[in-house]
């Protein structure tokens, strides 16, 4: 399962997204896919660390990040990706995708 989120990672709903991910890391391959204002979450240190040990790949559009300032920030358990690879992502490498 791939989920896309698009908003700040400081929004209220934000958490529930990550609790469906990590349910669901247990039982099939799970990643995170970071765009528009949710680019953000891939600079935390905390919530990246807590999220890959919980079995959850990391990825960040990287067009987002640059159009933010916030390409040189993102943590190295987060894999940039560009559109080539965002669209890699829901045709090859996840069955299931929510967004």
């Amino acid at each position: 399962m791939l989920l896309i989120l698009s908003e700040s990672p400081f929004r209220e709903q934000y958490e529930s997204f990550l609790e469906i991910a990590r349910k669901a890391a247990g039982k099939e391959k799970v990643g995170i896919l970071h765009i528009q204002d949710s680019c953000i979450a891939a600079t935390l240190d905390e919530y990246c660390r807590k999220t890959v040990d919980d079995g959850v790949n990391l990825y960040v559009l990287e067009e987002d990040c640059q159009a933010r300032g916030l390409l040189d920030k993102v943590q190295e358990s987060v894999k940039v990706v560009d559109y080539e690879g965002w669209v890699k992502l829901v045709m090859k490498e996840y069955e299931r995708i929510v967004s």
